[in-house]
């Protein structure tokens, strides 16, 4: 690789790395990984919004240096590869840590990645892996809002629905004796 192509890939992985706050990226290992299985997985991971890149250690440490980053080291010893979604970070950890404990064929090890700008570790990349949508918790976080102040108002409502039901009954035998 020549020099000219190296600073350029160093500026395209800075550039990645300065967004980090608003995307999720993710630090893989690949090992045992054939051509047209990355093609294939590429494929699959476009169509859900994720970049997979295989980057060089050594320009992904300048790329660091350069922005300020604080990544584990770890990431920097053998294989890396990137991968880079701004939709929904368990998502992403759900694809990678499927990947990793495929029984047939284990192509990856999580090295570790950044969510919303903080640093997760591999463990922690697992336990993300293991939470439902961010969408999908807000929902039930709603629901457990809400769900004390409608009891409330429900049990709030039930004297004057009782006084207004015991007043139908009056009426209603008020009418038969009448009638009667």
């Amino acid at each position: 690789m020549k020099k000219e192509e190296k600073k350029v890939m160093i500026q395209e992985i800075s550039n990645i790395l300065k967004t980090f706050e608003s995307i999720s990226l993710l630090f893989v290992n690949f090992k045992k990984i054939k051509g047209k299985d990355v093609a294939n997985l590429r494929k699959k991971f476009r169509k859900d919004g994720i970049t997979y890149r295989v980057l060089k250690t050594d320009l992904l440490r300048i790329a660091a240096r350069d922005t300020g980053m604080d990544i584990d080291p770890a990431v920097f010893k053998g294989h890396v590869a990137m991968a880079i979604t701004s939709g929904e970070p368990s998502e992403l950890a759900k694809r990678f840590v499927e990947l990793k404990d495929s029984e047939e064929n284990t192509m990856f090890d999580i090295k570790g990645g950044f969510v919303e700008g903080k640093w997760l570790t591999a463990t922690q990349i697992v336990e993300l892996s293991k939470l439902p949508p961010k969408s999908v918790l807000v929902g039930k976080l709603l629901y457990l809002v809400k769900s004390p102040i409608s009891r409330l108002v429900t049990v709030l409502l039930k004297p004057e629905r009782d006084f207004v039901t015991v007043l139908s009954q009056i009426k209603d035998k008020k009418e038969q004796l009448s009638a009667a």
